[in-house]
C-alpha cells in the first residue's frame, strides 16, 4: 500500500501516437481537454501510425445503442470478443488468433491507462469499461504498438471516455427491457472561466439471461483546467462496482442438448468486484519544438468471488450437496459439494510516466520524437478460504500469498519525414525490466488441509521491443509496411478450477510483419486492407490436464492472413443531414501450432472467417433506424483440434455462430427528447461460444430493450 499511496503522489503517463482531434473540432483545439490517444481523428492522423489500425467514433456507438462492450469490439476487424452476458465484468478479447482468455494478449486501456488487474504478473481483465461513458475506441495492431507495454503481442486498445464540454450539457435516460433489465444514467457537464467537468452516474441491473441476476453502479468524473499560458491538466476521478452470479463451470454436453437455455447449475456462485481509479494528465508546451506530457494513475480493484466445490465423478465418504446431469455416464454428471471456497484477492497499480516530444528538421528531413520512461508499481494479496456451506462468506485460510513487481520501461521513436512527408518512416525501441518477488505464508494441503509457511523468493524480467514501421503517400491514399517485436512478461495465473494453486508461466515473444493500403475520401469513404504474419517463440495456449483446464506454453505457432475494413457514408453525399452508412469489416485468419507435438494444429478459439457489417439508415435528428451483422466461423477449442464433443463438453469444435441486431430511434430537435427500441440477438437462437473455462457457455439470446432520453445542450 505504501508503494500505491507514493507512485500515486508522484503519478503516471501513458504514450500517446497522436494527440490530433475530430476534424470537426480542429478550430476549437485550444478549448479541447487533453487525453492520451493511440490512433487520433485528425486527417492525417491514421498516415502517421506506422501499422495497422482502426477507429469507431462516438456517432457510431451512440447509433448502435450497445448493450455492452463487446457488441462494439466485435466490429473490429481481426478481433474477437465475448463478454459475460449479464453485469459484463469478464471481457475475453483476441487479436489475430490469440487466445482470448481474459484479454491477456492485448494491453487494453481506457484514456492511456491500463485496466488489467496487474499488467505485468497478472494481466487478467476482469473490469471492462462501460459502453455508457466510452465516446471513442481505438485499435493499433502494428508497429504503432511499439510506444505501450507490457503486453504488445495482440496490440493496444484504447477506450476513450467523455470529455468535459465548455457549456453546460445535461443528458438523462432511462432503459428497461426483458429479464428486468433496468438502467438508469444521470450526466451533467459544464464550465466555469477556463475549468471544464463532467460528472456521470450509471446504474443497471438485471436477472440474467440464465438467472443470473447482477447489479452495477458506475461513477466517473473529469476535470480540466489551464495550469499555465502554456499549460493543461485533465483529472479523472472513478468508482465502479459490481455485484454477479457468475460462474466458472458451464453445461455438460447433454445439458446443452437438452435445453440450452437452462438457468445456471452453480446458482450459489457470486461475485463482487470494486475499482477505484485516479489519474492526472498534464501537458506543457515549452514551444512550438517541445512539449512535456506526464500521467500519473493509480487504481485498486479488490474481487471476491464465491464459488462451490464440485467434481465431476464421486468422492466415497462424501456427501453431495446436490448432483446435476447423468450420473449413469461417466462425466455425463457434476456433483456439487456442500462446500466453497471464496477467491479474496485485492490489486493495486500505480506509476509514472513522463514523455517529451520534440519536433525540428535536419536539412529536408522533419523529425518527430518522442522519448518517454515509466515506472510502474503492482501489488496483489491472495487469500483463499474454504467455506462449510456452498454461500459462506468466511470460511477457513487455506492460501496467503502476495506479490509484487517493479517495473522500468523507457522507449524512443523518430517518426521520420521525406519528400513533404509523403514518406514516413518510424523506427523506435522499447525496454522493459521488471522485477518480481513473491511470498507464501499458507498453502493448501490434500484433503482439505494447510499449513503455515515462509516461502519467498525473487525474479526479473528484461526484454528488449524494437520496430520500424513506414508510410507512403498522402493522408488521403497511402502504403503501409512495419516490423516489431511483441513481448509479454512472465506472469502469475491460476489454474480455472476452485482451489487452484497460482502458477509461474514463461514470457511470450513474437515477430510481426504487416503491409496494407489505406484510403480516405472526404468523410465519405474510409478503407483499410492488411495483410500479417506473426510467429510466436512460445505462446501461452489452454490445455486439458488431468481432466481440467490450464494454461500452459504452447510452444512455436504461426499466425497469418488478411483483414479488410470499409466505411462508406453515402449520406455525405446527399447532405441535409441524412444518414447512410455501411461499414463492413472482415479478417481471414490462419494460426496454427509449428514443430512438437502439436504441429499443424489450428490453435483454440481462432475462427478463420469473421464478418461484421452495419447499416446505418436515417437522419441525424428524427427518424433512424440500424441492423448489424456479425459472423464468426467455426473454430476448435483444444490443442489437439478435437472435433467430436466430449461428454464434459469442455472439448469439441464449435460451429460458426450469427449475431443479428436491429434498433429503431427517434430524437425530437427541439425538446431534446428522445426515444429508442432495440432487439439484440433477433433470432433468438442459442449457440456455444466458449467450452471454457469448464463446460459449454451459450449465447445468442434475444434481448429486447426500450429507451426514453432526454439531451440538453
Amino acid at each position: 500500500m505504501r508503494l500505491f499511496v507514493a507512485l500515486l503522489v508522484l503519478g503516471v503517463s501513458a504514450p500517446a501516437q497522436a494527440q490530433d482531434p475530430p476534424e470537426d473540432e480542429q478550430d476549437q483545439k485550444k478549448e479541447e481537454p487533453i487525453e492520451v490517444r493511440v490512433v487520433g481523428e485528425k486527417a492525417d492522423a491514421m498516415q502517421k501510425v506506422p501499422g495497422s489500425a482502426t477507429v469507431i467514433r462516438s456517432k457510431e456507438i451512440d447509433r448502435a445503442e450497445p448493450y455492452d462492450a463487446a457488441e462494439m469490439l466485435r466490429r473490429l476487424p481481426g478481433v474477437q470478443v465475448r463478454q459475460d452476458p449479464g453485469a459484463g465484468g469478464r471481457l475475453d478479447i483476441g487479436i489475430r488468433g490469440l487466445d482470448p482468455g481474459r484479454s491477456r494478449r492485448v494491453l487494453v486501456l481506457e484514456d492511456g491507462i491500463p485496466i488489467a488487474l496487474n499488467p505485468y504478473a497478472e494481466p487478467d481483465l476482469y473490469y471492462a469499461p462501460p459502453i455508457e461513458r466510452t465516446r471513442g475506441i481505438e485499435l493499433v495492431k502494428g508497429s504503432g504498438s511499439n510506444l505501450f507495454g507490457p503486453q504488445t503481442v495482440g496490440g493496444v486498445l484504447n477506450f476513450i471516455t467523455l470529455f468535459p464540454p465548455d457549456k453546460r450539457e445535461v443528458t438523462l435516460e432511462a432503459k428497461g427491457g426483458e429479464r428486468g433489465y433496468a438502467q438508469a444514467l444521470g450526466r451533467y457537464g459544464d464550465a466555469f472561466g477556463n475549468t471544464r467537468y463532467v460528472t456521470q452516474l450509471l446504474f443497471r441491473r438485471g436477472d440474467g439471461f440464465r438467472q443470473q441476476g447482477f447489479t452495477t453502479i458506475n461513477a466517473l468524473g473529469k476535470l480540466a483546467f489551464e495550469t499555465s499560458h502554456d499549460g493543461e491538466a485533465t483529472i479523472k476521478l472513478g468508482v465502479h462496482d459490481e455485484v454477479a452470479d457468475a460462474d466458472d463451470v458451464g453445461l455438460t454436453a447433454a445439458m446443452y442438448a437438452a435445453d440450452p437455455r437452462r438457468p445456471t447449475i452453480a446458482p450459489h456462485d457470486h461475485l463482487h468486484l470494486r475499482r477505484y481509479e485516479a489519474s492526472v494528465i498534464h501537458d506543457h508546451r515549452f514551444n512550438e519544438i517541445v512539449s512535456l506530457r506526464t500521467l500519473a494513475y493509480g487504481y485498486i480493484t479488490d474481487r471476491i468471488w464465491r464459488r462451490q466445490d464440485y467434481d465431476r465423478a464421486p468422492v466415497a465418504g462424501v456427501a453431495y450437496e446436490r448432483i446435476v446431469g447423468d450420473v449413469s455416464v461417466p462425466n455425463g454428471a457434476i456433483f456439487f459439494r456442500d462446500t466453497n471456497r471464496i477467491l479474496d484477492r485485492t490489486y493495486e497499480v500505480a506509476g509514472l510516466e513522463p514523455r517529451l516530444e520534440l519536433r525540428f528538421e535536419t536539412g529536408a528531413v522533419g523529425h518527430t520524437i518522442d522519448v518517454g520512461a515509466r515506472v510502474l508499481g503492482e501489488g496483489a494479496q491472495y487469500e483463499q478460504r474454504v467455506g462449510e456451506s456452498p454461500v459462506s462468506e468466511a470460511g477457513a485460510l487455506e492460501l496467503d500469498e502476495t506479490h509484487s513487481t517493479i517495473a522500468i520501461a523507457g522507449y524512443v521513436q523518430d517518426r521520420l519525414a521525406f519528400l513533404d512527408e509523403a514518406l514516413l518512416v518510424t523506427p523506435g525501441v522499447r525496454v522493459e525490466h521488471a522485477r518480481y518477488h513473491r511470498e507464501v505464508t499458507r498453502e493448501p494441503l490434500p484433503n482439505n488441509q494447510a499449513r503455515d509457511v515462509l516461502e519467498e523468493g525473487d525474479s526479473d524480467s528484461t526484454a528488449v521491443v524494437p520496430g520500424i514501421g513506414m508510410t507512403a503517400g498522402t493522408p488521403a491514399i497511402h502504403g503501409f509496411a512495419g516490423f516489431h517485436v511483441g513481448f509479454a512478461p512472465p506472469r502469475i495465473t491460476v489454474s480455472i478450477v476452485p482451489g487452484g494453486a497460482p502458477q509461474e508461466l514463461e514470457a511470450e515473444r513474437s515477430l510481426a510483419y504487416e503491409v496494407g493500403v489505406r484510403a480516405r475520401h472526404k468523410r465519405i469513404v474510409e478503407a483499410e486492407v492488411t495483410g500479417f504474419l506473426t510467429n510466436f517463440q512460445n505462446q501461452i495456449v489452454a490445455s486439458q490436464i488431468g481432466g481440467l483446464t490450464a494454461l500452459v506454453n504452447g510452444g512455436t505457432t504461426r499466425h497469418y492472413g488478411l483483414e479488410a475494413s470499409t466505411l462508406v457514408s453515402f449520406g455525405e453525399l446527399i447532405g441535409h443531414g441524412f444518414v447512410l452508412d455501411l461499414t463492413p469489416r472482415y479478417t481471414f485468419l490462419i494460426a496454427r501450432f509449428v514443430h512438437g507435438p502439436r504441429d499443424g494444429n489450428a490453435l483454440p478459439y481462432a475462427p478463420e472467417h469473421t464478418l461484421a457489417t452495419a447499416l446505418d439508415i436515417g437522419h441525424e435528428i428524427g427518424l433512424g433506424a440500424q441492423v448489424a451483422y456479425t459472423f464468426v466461423g467455426p473454430q476448435y477449442t483444444d490443442d489437439l483440434d478435437t472435433v467430436a464433443e466430449d461428454v464434459t463438453g469442455r472439448i469439441g469444435r464449435i460451429r460458426g455462430y450469427h449475431v443479428l441486431d436491429a434498433g429503431l430511434r427517434y430524437r425530437h430537435a427541439a425538446t431534446g427528447l428522445g426515444a429508442s427500441i432495440v432487439a439484440k440477438s433477433v433470432p433468438d437462437q442459442p449457440f456455444i461460444i466458449a467450452r471454457r473455462p469448464e463446460g459449454i457457455f451459450a449465447s445468442g439470446f434475444r434481448q429486447i430493450i426500450g429507451s426514453i432520453r432526454w439531451d440538453y445542450r
